[in-house]
């Protein structure tokens, strides 16, 4: 996706989704199949509050399948709570993921397409050295 015109768009970083549970999960003691990945109980988040589908129910239905979602909070950063203190499963951004103490990660049985996280400034910024600047610093940072 490009930026619109007069904008400029830094690409920093490629996400892909993981499978993620407790620490001890019973059920994510290796990669569960595609039925098992199913039967458990799902989060999702839902920015905008009550939706219970995402990329990865779009993933299942092309294969022609549902998955349980149990439960949906409003940003990831309340899901890995959950996660942490339930034996439900959801799945996160492998780098919210990897870095969330007391969770497990394991591989999903199903290809989830991921994202791109990238940065937008408009064209009256672009030579600004503060800004440049600024814009360096968090590409760096990455």
């Amino acid at each position: 996706m490009g930026a619109q015109p007069g904008l400029h768009r830094r690409v920093l970083f490629h996400e892909r989704y993981v499978l993620a549970g407790r620490e001890g999960h019973p059920r994510l003691k290796r990669r569960p199949s595609l039925a098992q990945f199913c039967a458990l109980e799902h989060v999702v988040v839902s920015p905008g509050g009550g939706g219970f589908a995402g990329p990865t129910d779009e993933a299942l239905a092309e294969k022609g399948l549902t998955r349980r979602v149990a439960l949906s909070v409003p940003h990831f950063l309340f899901m890995v709570s959950v996660l942490a203190r339930t034996d439900m499963v959801a799945m996160l951004p492998e780098r919210l993921a990897r870095g969330a103490a007391g969770l497990r990660v394991v591989e999903a049985p199903l290809e989830v397409p991921g994202y791109e996280m990238a940065m937008l400034w408009h064209e009256r910024r672009h030579r600004d050295p503060a800004h440049k600047w600024l814009r360096e610093q968090i590409a760096a940072g990455l």
